[in-house]
């Protein structure tokens, strides 16, 4: 009997001691559980309180200063090639007194010109009163035409001046002078010749003029081997070759422009005839621009191409570390003329608009657009027979309007569907980024 009762006494205190590490497992898992989701309330409440930081803000780009600017617009048109055509559609007769006016022949370019602050164009041409006119000879009363029209400036460095000899370009030169036009590239007396540079807005604009030769006819090469101060020229062998180009002369006459202040170097250059009718700048007159605009030159207008060659724009580091935006108008072909072959009667005004910071008084080209002219010539359409004239530069735009919208005009059926293939053949060769249709083309400053 003690035997059976130590044995159930030692299973009740095992019981007991397993009841009581039951009940101490529960306690403990009991304050774990509770820590913990104090914790995770804790932390819920944290995260209810602190606020979701926002994204990092992408930087916004600096904008380009507001800048105080004027500006300056100049207006550059082709060749007026002189031809008897146009002087017979000039002449008047009445009591038997002959005279000439240009004005309705040039009349379609001043709509093109005349908001510009400077507009200049090239004379292909002697100007004389000896009544007879023939291939690059005509009245002086293109002048009064040429002035009429809005021009300037002229510029007469051609290879055709000195075909009447001295006497032809002194009468020139001074038919020009005395209607008001300033004259670039020629001069009627030794000594005369002078720095060409105009001041607007606050800008300085140089102009520089230079002809490959002159064309060895009649009189004019005695004329211009003794009298070498009479026209400017791009060659020191004009008198053989034509092919030298004087780099010293020219360089020397932009470091003079640009000492005497000049913000802008404008260079007009009448080419050889080997680039006549190409549409392309020959690598001659590539290989000029390029020194052009490395020796200080901004804008280049080209000549004597007789139709139209690209506008190109470029931004040129000079030897001095300076920048600036260049523009090269190869050709804008002929504004005036008898010519009707491919591409030769059509041609543009160039505005090329100038702007000055007026408070770093910096300059620079901001932008260049294009107005297409056509030159009317009514014996060569159908449909015509009835006109009033034969001759008529005219704005293709305005005068494909005026037929479309049956406003008569200058236009036949024929030149209606000529002049608007001239307006696609232009944008084609100058550049379709410069027609003043989409606006022009808008240069980058700074650099």
């Amino acid at each position: 009997m003690k035997k059976n009762g130590f044995g159930t006494g030692v299973m009740y205190v095992m019981l007991i001691l397993l009841l009581v590490g039951l009940a101490l497992l529960i306690v403990f898992n009991y304050r774990a559980n509770v820590k913990q989701n104090k914790a995770i309330e804790e932390a819920e409440a944290a995260l209810s309180v602190t606020p979701t930081p926002e994204p990092t803000a992408t930087p916004a780009p600096t904008a380009e200063p507001d800048r105080n600017t004027q500006s300056v617009t100049l207006a550059f048109a082709g060749d007026i090639i002189g031809q008897s055509g146009l002087a017979n559609e000039a002449q008047r007769t009445a009591d038997g007194v002959t005279t000439y006016d240009f004005t309705d022949e040039l009349s379609g370019v001043r709509a093109a010109v005349e908001g510009a602050d400077l507009a200049a164009c090239t004379l292909v041409s002697t100007l004389t009163s000896s009544g007879t006119y023939e291939a690059y000879q005509m009245p002086r009363a293109v002048a009064d035409g040429l002035k009429g029209a809005g021009f300037d400036l002229v510029n007469a460095a051609t290879d055709h001046l000195l075909d009447r000899g001295l006497t032809g370009l002194v009468e020139t030169v001074d038919a020009l002078r005395n209607t008001g036009l300033g004259v670039l590239g020629a001069y009627s007396t030794e000594g005369s010749r002078q720095l060409a540079m105009a001041e607007k807005n606050g800008m300085k604009i140089a102009f520089l003029s230079y002809t490959y030769g002159t064309a060895g006819t009649g009189a004019q090469p005695v004329s211009v081997a003794d009298n070498p101060w009479c026209i400017d020229l791009l060659t020191s062998d004009y008198m053989t070759e034509k092919e030298t180009i004087d780099y010293a002369k020219i360089d020397g006459d932009i470091a003079a422009v640009k000492d005497a202040g000049a913000d802008i170097v404008v260079c007009f250059v009448y080419w050889w005839d080997s680039a006549q009718y190409y549409t392309e700048p020959r690598a001659q007159q590539t290989e000029l621009a390029d020194h052009l605009f490395e020796s200080g030159v901004d804008i280049l207008i080209g000549g004597g191409v007789k139709v139209p060659q690209p506008i190109q724009v470029q931004v040129v580091e000079r030897a001095d570390g300076t920048k600036a935006n260049c523009v090269a108008c190869y050709s804008l072909s002929n504004l005036m003329s008898c010519f009707n072959d491919n591409y030769t009667n059509i041609s543009a005004v160039v505005d090329i608009e100038l702007s000055r910071d007026t408070e770093s008084n910096e300059v620079w080209i901001s932008s260049v657009r294009e107005t297409p002219l056509f030159m009317v010539d009514t014996d060569d359409y159908d449909g015509y027979s009835g006109s009033p004239f034969r001759y008529r530069v005219v704005d293709a735009r305005e005068a494909i309007g005026m037929y479309e919208q049956g406003q008569g005009g200058p236009l036949s059926s024929g030149s209606y569907e000529a002049a608007k293939q001239g307006i696609e053949d232009l944008k084609t060769i100058l550049g379709a980024e410069y027609d003043v249709e989409s606006g022009g083309a808008v240069l980058k400053f700074p650099y």
